[in-house]
């Protein structure tokens, strides 16, 4: 009610959409209780002969109508009633907005109304009749009225079996009579008949009932009563007990035992024999405890009132169990006992005759030998329950006589069925295969000998006898190789815990774990060979860790530690560590120099652990950087794992004395639900959240769960876990494998003891590895403008060897076999720059050969990518080195020559910006290398914004501006245009801000070494350097008497002359060719340019004339993709993207299913090569690379093989052109559409133009809107 009070004015909840049909009544309350309600059903003016006060009431109340109905709803449906005053206007619009009359609308309602059913538990029938007669009136607003016939039937016809009288009895009304109002009252009047008839029978269990609430068991019963006959009557209810004392040797005769005082009906003697028949077993008699003489059934309680505490034998149904020991129950017989093993709680199901009902029956007793499970009437009595014998049937009572649930007598017994309510960390009945996950995937037939050792709780009920012990995840994660050594027998020399234990650290790890962790530490006890892992993030946390872990060891055994055993790793060997041990007497014990299998139990321990956790990911699914979640788990149920060498006891059981248990254990990545605490959510939030269960709780009880939209793990002891599902599979809908990450992991744990080595100072030699040459990779590759042909040796490490002597210092420094018979220096034969292909394949096999052939693709693609030399060191050792040095020298002396700088002594408050050569290869556009082309770049990223540089803005010249001028002047009017190229554009620029920079690399001036630039012209890489060019260009070409056009950026005009700029690159248009050249003359005295001719390769575009047409299009950028990405598979598709085409849900980069394998694929890469030509040249693809372009932070695999398959249509229709003469008229026309909705997954709508000149395309765009649409109309003006 407070929070209703803070958000609305009255006592329920304003209008929100949603609450329509409640706010109405409520709000129809209102405006009657404020006399307002008559505004709103009738329409009555003030009459004119009222006063004045009562015109003033008059105008009162109308108006507090509409404030009403105004403060009675949303804010955000304000704006639907703000133009009018008038409430009833006010109310109809509300009305029409969210209670419209439709036939949909109309088909809810009526499906409501005959959906409607009498639930005697929980309303009466007058509420019924209530429900039945608002959901009429609901009908009837939604514009259709019930029949009456319909009406009355509807209260009858879906009754409880209590009315069938009634029910035929209204059947035979006759029609006028048969009315919903009539039937109303009949019903009433039935139930209030049930009703008493109900309590009046209860009355009667309670005066005549034998009842345990108000009655306490006599333990000092005489056996002398039970013999004077404790009998059934005949005259009063059956089943009840009652005490008829007959004189001795009288009353009636027993035909079965010839006694009397009874009839054979009632001789105990005849219900003994009969049910030595029914049962196997003797039945024992004490009182009134006959439960030992029943078989066994594990899905019933026996009521006892001789019982003074409840008793089960299973051991499954217990909560909070707790061992006894040396306890005892006494049965019946005063000699007989039976063994309590312990005790806890038990919520059990009890199906009743009135729905299942949960009751928790505390302290019960665990007895495994007893054969019957027992509730205790005493208990009962003592918990305030009320016991009611009637009719074979008792009842069970709240104090108050509220109905509980019931027993029913079967065999003289009152039996309670149901089953038992189990937590889900409740150990149930599995099979083999299952156990083997929970545990981790330890090895089966270790499984199998704790089962028959008991060396755990929690394997009492496993199949030993299923020979089941093939595992795909252990056989992918644990293949090793065949072992040629011969087994030998470990002995243990320690004979107690902490006598000795063996430390290792494993690392770095390929992929950082959830925490950022590389390392981790093992420590493990000789004796009990209990386990404790340590994730690290570096190495220098070792000591640390190892403190405290000796601290809590030996506070909690009431020991101290006497021996370390570690390698001779810099983490172990190091003088503080060292000291520490010193000071505490405990014996340092160090392995020989390598010989890693000194320390063998922590060696192997890396392995096995890492088996492991390759097992589990690959088993869940998980993604590699869980390896330490994994780790953990493994340790956990390790430890409660028997070992060869402790004599079928536990690390757990020796370390801390008691026996462990693993019944808590669940397979590694099974879905979990979590369960969220009340203060965490509000009403209407769920009570749990899906996750993935990871591990268990370190310091608590409870599990670790991985919660994928959190990107966090929670631990919790409130978690049900579904051991039936996988996480990853249930939540992202596949598992994903990832061979890689096993590939690295493999590979960090073989080398995981070379790094330490390197660490270790020995002069002992080691042989040398033989080297494999099918592994590496020949190239011959000719020089650009000479017949010589230079070999180069690749090896797997990619580095380029060129000569024998590079070949023989790389197998020294790797300590590989030198032989140099190998390597043949010397070229075959004269090849093309693509048709390198190696030649040490032709001694291998073929199918080495198909495999080095693909791997020499790999190689080829990269080599061709990157030979284009990054640094400056590069260029010193490229096969073009005089060709680099050549374009960096013309680079310096443009330089020079331009008086970019000025040699300056740098002062201590200075600025300095640092420098770096660039490097490219310019081509034509047949592909062909046209110059080396070297530039100085500054690291402008060092500048700071306002001090170093202000405006950064310039402007550039669009290019469907360019498409546009090419269809007007050149293939309608006929103009002359030329290409001209500004070299070393921006060092024209003058800078008003000093800035200093270092000497380029290789061109420091001897004897001012120290000496730094300080720059008069603007140079690449700093900020300003673009708008100080163009600053500058304007300034000239003002001064030749060009003048910038004001609606576009880059154009200038003169006379007969334009010039579109886009950089250093100018495109000049003139009418005839004396202009153009005196054009570019002029320009030429101002600037350094190069003519290009008429203009057929401009910003990644061709221009090609054939004959007197000009076409557009991007063969040669096309050429250069087809090159770059040449190992993709290559289909044959006809079109972009499929008719019809479902695409996959944006995945996002904080979700669980974006792996370490996606991000090294070039998806951004292949999307903007992909949206330059869409953009340029290709508007047939323009709508499917929008569409890929919006998944670039979320992609999958299945969004990748759809790029692949645009860039294969882009291939296979790579010379469509656009032909820029195709203008028969000079007509603009304008297409636009938009798709509404299209995106089933946001509801955004998308958005397309294109704009034809004549029939030439000049400018399209395919969109994505940015808001949601309402209606397709509205898409299309958006």
């Amino acid at each position: 009610m407070n929070m209703l009070a803070e958000s609305s004015p009255f006592a329920f909840p304003k209008l929100d959409g949603s609450n329509y049909t409640s706010w109405k009544e409520d709000m129809k309350v209102v405006l009657m209780d404020r006399g307002c309600w008559s505004f709103i059903v009738e329409d009555n003016p003030c009459p004119e002969q009222a006063t004045e006060k009562e015109k003033f009431e008059y105008d009162w109340r109308k108006q507090r109508c509409y404030t009403t109905i105004y403060q009675g709803i949303e804010r955000k449906f304000l704006p639907l009633i703000r133009y009018t005053t008038d409430g009833k206007e006010a109310w109809n619009i509300l009305k029409t907005n969210f209670e419209p009359t439709s036939k949909a609308r109309l088909a809810v309602r009526i499906d409501e109304f005959f959906e409607l059913k009498f639930n005697p538990v929980e309303e009466t029938i007058g509420i019924f009749c209530k429900r039945v007669n608002e959901k009429k009136t609901q009908v009837k607003e939604a514009g259709f009225e019930i029949p009456e016939l319909l009406i009355a039937l509807q209260l009858i016809r879906r009754l409880p079996a209590e009315y069938d009288h009634l029910v035929q009895t209204l059947y035979r009304l006759k029609d006028e009579e048969f009315n919903h109002l009539e039937v109303e009252k009949q019903l009433v009047n039935e139930a209030g008949r049930i009703q008493l008839k109900q309590k009046d029978l209860n009355l009667d269990y309670t005066e005549d009932a034998y009842t345990v609430g108000s009655f306490r068991l006599q333990e000092t019963r005489k056996k002398s009563s039970e013999r004077s006959g404790a009998v059934l009557d005949p005259s009063r209810n059956p089943g009840q007990y009652r005490k008829i004392h007959y004189p001795k040797g009288m009353g009636p005769s027993c035909e079965f035992c010839s006694r009397k005082g009874h009839d054979a009906s009632k001789c105990y003697k005849k219900r003994n024999k009969e049910k030595k028949q029914a049962f196997l077993s003797e039945t024992t008699f004490c009182g009134t405890n006959q439960a030992f003489g029943v078989s066994t059934d594990c899905n019933h309680f026996l009521i006892d009132t001789a019982a003074t505490s409840h008793f089960c034998y299973e051991r499954d149904w217990f909560k909070n169990f707790k061992e006894l020991k040396t306890t005892k129950a006494l049965l019946a017989d005063k000699k007989s006992t039976c063994e309590v093993e312990g005790i806890g709680n038990i919520d059990f199901i009890v199906q009743d005759i009135k729905g299942n009902v949960k009751i928790a029956l505390k302290d019960v007793f665990y007895t495994p030998n007893m054969r019957r499970n027992l509730i205790s009437g005493a208990r009962m009595d003592i918990a305030g329950l009320k016991i009611i014998w009637s009719n074979n049937v008792m009842r069970i009572c709240h104090s108050n006589n509220e109905y509980f649930f019931s027993a029913f007598r079967r065999d003289m017994f009152y039996i309670v069925s149901g089953y038992p309510l189990l937590d889900s960390v409740m150990y149930t009945s599995v099979d083999l295969n299952l156990i083997h996950k929970r545990l981790c995937h330890v090895n089966i037939p270790l499984i199998k000998d704790m089962c028959k050792n008991k060396s755990v709780k929690g394997l009492e009920k496993v199949n030993i006898k299923i020979d089941n012990e093939s595992c795909i995840a252990c056989n992918v994660g644990k293949a090793t190789r065949t072992s040629l050594k011969k087994n030998y027998e470990y002995k243990r020399v320690t004979k107690s815990v902490l006598d000795k234990v063996h430390m290792d650290l494993w690392g770095p790890a390929p992929v950082n774990s959830l925490g950022g962790s590389k390392y981790f530490l093992s420590i493990i006890d000789d004796f009990s060979r209990k386990i404790d892992v340590f994730t690290l993030k570096s190495k220098s946390e070792v000591y640390s860790i190892f403190k405290e872990y000796l601290s809590r060891v030996q506070r909690e055994l009431g020991r101290k530690l006497k021996s370390v055993r570690t390698d001779n790793g810099l983490e172990f060997c190091h003088k503080d560590f060292e000291t520490f041990l010193r000071d505490l007497g405990i014996k340092i014990e160090r392995t020989s120099f390598y010989t890693p299998e000194l320390n063998g139990i922590a060696e192997r321990f890396n392995r096995s652990s890492m088996e492991a956790v390759r097992t589990m990911l690959q088993d869940s699914g998980l993604q590699p950087r869980f390896w330490a979640e994994a780790l953990h788990a493994y340790v956990h149920t390790k430890n409660r794992c028997s070992h060869k060498l402790t004599e079928g006891k536990t690390p757990m059981e020796i370390w801390s004395g008691h026996k462990p248990s693993i019944r808590h254990c669940r397979a590694f990545g099974s879905l979990a639900y979590v369960y969220v605490p009340t203060g965490n959510r509000n009403k209407l939030q769920p009570k749990a959240k899906i996750g993935i269960l990871v591990g268990y709780a370190v310091n608590r009880r409870g599990y670790r769960v991985w919660l994928p939209k959190e990107r966090k793990v929670v631990e919790s002891i409130h978690v049900k876990i579904d051991e039936t599902k996988n996480g990853v599979k249930t939540l992202f809908g596949k598992v994903k494998h990832y061979d890689y990450a096993i590939y690295q992991l493999d590979q960090n744990l073989n080398n995981d003891s070379d790094y330490r080595a390197q660490d270790e100072k020995s002069s002992s030699p080691e042989k040398p590895s033989s080297l494999d040459i099918s592994t590496w990779i020949r190239l011959e590759k000719p020089r650009t403008k000479s017949k010589r042909i230079d070999v180069y040796y690749y090896p797997p490490s990619k580095e380029r060897l060129r000569s024998i002597n590079d070949v023989k210092i790389y197998c020294q420094k790797n300590k590989l076999e030198f032989d140099p018979n190998q390597f043949n220096f010397k070229p075959t034969k004269a090849k093309t720059r693509f048709e390198e292909k190696s030649e040490c394949h032709n001694e291998t096999s073929s199918d080495s050969v198909d495999e080095a052939s693909f791997v020499n693709d790999i190689f080829q693609n990269e080599i061709y990518m990157t030979e284009i030399p990054k640094t400056f060191k590069e260029t010193q050792i490229s096969p073009d080195k005089e060709k680099w040095n050549e374009a960096m020298s013309e680079e310096i002396k443009l330089m020079q020559n331009r008086k970019v700088w000025d040699l300056v002594e740098p002062k201590s408050n200075m600025k300095v910006l640092g420098c770096r050569w660039v490097y490219n290869i310019k081509h034509d556009e047949k592909n062909n290398v046209k110059k080396y082309k070297s530039r100085l770049v500054a690291q402008g990223f060092k500048q700071r914004p306002g001090v170093d540089f202000t405006d950064v803005f310039a402007p550039l010249v669009n290019f469907d501006i360019i498409k546009f001028l090419f269809v007007l002047l050149v293939c309608i009017l006929g103009w002359n245009h030329c290409q001209i190229d500004v070299k070393g554009a921006y060092l024209y620029g003058n800078l008003d801000i000093p800035i200093y920079m270092q000497q380029p690399e290789g061109f420091v001036l001897k004897g001012c070494e120290h000496y730094v630039c300080r720059l008069q012209k603007s140079i690449y890489g700093l900020h300003q350097s673009g708008r100080q060019w163009n600053l500058e260009l304007s300034e000239i070409l003002f001064g030749l008497g060009f003048h910038q056009n004001d609606l576009c950026n880059g154009i200038y005009t003169k006379s007969n002359c334009i010039l579109l700029v886009y950089v250093d690159d100018i495109v000049v248009f003139s009418k005839s060719q004396s202009d153009l050249e005196n054009s570019i003359l002029n320009i030429k005295i101002k600037l350094e340019i190069t003519e290009l001719g008429p203009v057929r390769y401009l910003l990644g575009v061709n221009f090609e004339r054939i004959g007197d047409s000009v076409y557009l299009h991007q063969n040669t950028y096309i050429n250069k993709l087809k090159t770059r990405f040449k190992n993709l598979p290559r289909r044959r598709i006809t079109l972009p993207l499929k008719v019809g085409c479902i695409l996959p849900d944006r995945v996002k980069e904080n979700e669980i299913i974006e792996t370490e394998l996606m991000r090294q694929i070039p998806y951004k890469t292949l999307i903007g090569c992909l949206s330059f030509i869409a953009n340029r040249s290709r508007p047939d693809i323009a709508f499917a690379v929008n569409t890929m372009s919006q998944f670039g932070n979320g992609y999958t695999y299945h969004h990748w093989t759809i790029v692949v398959d645009i860039l294969n249509y882009v291939f296979n229709t790579m010379y469509y052109k656009i032909n820029l003469s195709d203008t028969h008229n000079t007509r603009l026309t304008m297409y636009s559409d938009s798709s509404w909705g299209c995106k089933l997954n946001d509801r955004h709508s998308t958005s397309g133009y294109i704009m034809l000149f004549g029939n030439v395309p000049i400018t399209w765009k395919s969109q994505k809107q940015k808001c949601i649409a309402l209606s397709s109309m509205e898409a299309e003006f958006i």
